[in-house]
């Protein structure tokens, strides 16, 4: 009879054999805990179990991560390319279900003048191209809040995936008609996106074209010359008569000139209605769209012959 100690030891479980490749001390500081599961994620083996086993220190390990993106790759632990360890990083998070720290990952990378981390920004696309679901249901309780954060619509409206803003069209429409400042300014880069086919985001940018606060406007000006959407013309050659800044000028000419069919009734009406130097430059206006010969057409005939002289003047 064989003795029990000849006998060989049972196989362990295949998990247990994983995981002891990371085999970390019981006082193991957090920065050992994150290259471990930095080693994991790069070798495909354990990384699941470690982000789910050290979840009660996330918020360090995020803030971890974020420090070592920003270190000269000389002064990392292990080879890994950036962009890799930004995945990582990503990975983590919507691993581990770690929704609480996304927008601690997302504000330690990012600076208002810079704007984002090249790196955590192509992450965070890859994130929610892979996860829309998941991602796309934490940035949406996200930009619900009564304080949307500034660094999520950033990396939001840098990103341009035009998928991720429709999929938070309400929030971020909601955004762009309370807040102001940067949060409103990105909220509505990122619904540019959805133009022209979107028609309540459409109506937004018109009614912004003559905004009080000057980079909304700006935005609203500069995103409708790329793309023409119905009313812009209109409003524009409206607009465009008592606008005293030149820059923002020419941005109305382009509007114009991106719907003359919808523009060139309403330049008839204010020949009628303006006169002297408000004439003068509804006339310059039409010259620079129609030229001189179209115009001139514009001008209502039923004007009186002084009036129609002016309007004439005011075109060639």
């Amino acid at each position: 009879m064989q003795d029990n100690l000849e006998q060989p030891p049972p196989t362990l479980p295949e998990d247990i054999v994983k995981m002891s490749k990371h085999k970390l001390s019981s006082d193991a500081n957090p920065r050992e805990i994150f290259w471990a599961i930095v080693e994991a994620y790069k070798e495909k083996e354990g990384f699941e179990d470690l982000v789910k086993k050290y979840a009660g220190i996330r918020e360090a390990l995020v803030n971890i991560g974020c420090t070592v993106l920003e270190e000269p790759p000389k002064a990392q632990r292990m080879r890994i390319a950036k962009a890799k360890l930004a995945k990582c990083i990503m990975a983590m998070i919507i691993v581990g279900r770690w929704e609480d720290v996304l927008e601690r990952a997302l504000s330690n990378l990012y600076e208002r003048k810079k704007g984002p981390d090249l790196n955590m920004l192509m992450a965070f696309g890859d994130g929610f191209t892979n996860n829309g679901e998941l991602v796309g249901g934490w940035l949406k309780k996200s930009l619900g809040e009564e304080r949307p954060s500034e660094e999520i619509l950033a990396y939001i409206a840098q990103l341009g995936d035009s998928k991720m803003a429709k999929c938070l069209r309400g929030e971020l429409l909601n955004i762009a008609r309370t807040e102001i400042n940067e949060p409103q300014v990105h909220a509505m880069e990122a619904l540019a996106l959805l133009l022209p086919d979107e028609g309540e985001v459409a109506k937004l940018f018109v009614d912004m074209m003559d905004d009080w606060d000057i980079e909304t406007k700006k935005i609203a000006l500069e995103t409708l010359k790329e793309h023409p959407v119905a009313g812009a013309a209109k409003k524009a050659v409206n607009l465009y008569v008592y606008e005293p800044d030149e820059r923002y000028k020419m941005s109305l000419e382009h509007i114009v000139e991106n719907n003359k069919d919808e523009a060139a009734p309403e330049i008839t009406k204010m020949f009628a209605r303006l006169r002297g130097k408000e004439a003068e430059d509804i006339g310059s206006l039409a010259r620079k769209v129609f030229g001189k010969k179209q115009a001139k057409g514009l001008i209502p005939k039923e004007l009186p012959l002084e009036v129609r002289k002016e309007a004439e003047k005011a075109v060639e």
